[in-house]
């Protein structure tokens, strides 16, 4: 009996853990921990005063972070989504750290892979993400910058959402103030990045400090953004199945690429061709000669 009433008491408490206390954790998932703290930092809670931040502050939705001059921050997620704010930097977040509004300054944000995702959010642009890590700068004029450090991401305009781009792991892409479209993003040399951006130095390693390193070997376009590629070219060496063989020089194009000479091509000397010697004929192939029985 007393063995019973033992049970149904642990079944019970059992009960009270679950409804109580493993809601509060799911809360505490969203809620992110102060991890680095350069000169001036400040949590701004709504309808409250600003207060320092210190180093494993409880940063939750709803509380904006402000740096200021000369000043950085990282705040670190229990998923290991980190955030790192550069100086003059005013940003606020919510589903655990995967939705950025960015109201000016500079954010890194690095989101794992496999973790649903996320966004940034300026005044001008919104950039969805995945498993990425990117730095994101913005300020209230308009002007917006994004450096993606490995992954990609994709790059909108707020007032006109049709004008996206697809950045790739080592490459920019900038957009003055009060843009309507956008440009093409270019290569960015990811070796000095992660050796003088202020987003990485003077912070700990990035967990994905390795797949940065790996993309710095291969930026996300094989050449600058602005360099013809003529139909029929390979990209990256392959051709899609299927797809017709099409040579380009001097057989691609009568006379070869328009605009370009010919290397080693020289009036005159090319066997079985009067284009360049008039005096040039073929001659008539001999008839054989019947024999006689």
């Amino acid at each position: 009996m007393r063995l019973r009433k033992l049970l149904a008491g642990c079944g019970l408490g059992l009960a009270f853990v679950l409804i109580v206390l493993l809601p509060a954790a799911g809360a505490s998932n969203k809620s992110a921990r102060v991890t680095q703290v350069v000169r001036e930092v400040k949590l701004l809670p709504a309808n409250a005063a600003a207060e320092p931040a210190s180093l494993n502050d409880e940063v939750r939705e709803g509380i904006a972070v402000r740096t200021g001059d000369r000043s950085r921050s990282e705040l670190t997620f229990p998923d290991i989504t980190i955030t790192r704010l550069g100086a003059n930097s005013i940003f606020s977040f919510n589903q655990g750290g995967h939705s950025v509004n960015l109201e000016g300054g500079s954010v890194l944000l690095r989101i794992p892979k496999n973790s649903g995702g996320g966004n940034v959010r300026t005044s001008a642009i919104t950039v969805a993400v995945t498993g990425t890590t990117l730095i994101v700068e913005g300020n209230r004029s308009g002007r917006s910058k994004l450096m993606v450090l490995e992954g990609s991401a994709r790059l909108s305009l707020v007032k006109y959402p049709r004008q996206s781009r697809d950045v790739g792991a080592g490459q920019e892409l900038e957009v003055p103030a009060g843009a309507r479209t956008l440009g093409m993003p270019r290569n960015i040399d990811l070796n000095q990045v992660m050796k003088s951006h202020p987003l990485i130095t003077g912070f700990r390693p990035l967990p994905s400090r390795d797949l940065i390193l790996a993309a710095a070997q291969n930026p996300g376009r094989p050449g600058p953004p602005d360099e013809p590629i003529y139909q029929g070219q390979p990209v990256d060496g392959d051709e899609p199945p299927g797809a017709p063989s099409i040579s380009i020089g001097l057989g691609g194009f009568p006379g070869g690429i328009p605009g370009r000479r010919n290397p080693g091509r020289k009036p005159g000397r090319h066997p079985g061709s009067n284009t360049h010697n008039p005096s040039a004929q073929r001659q008539p192939t001999p008839k054989p000669t019947p024999q006689t029985r």
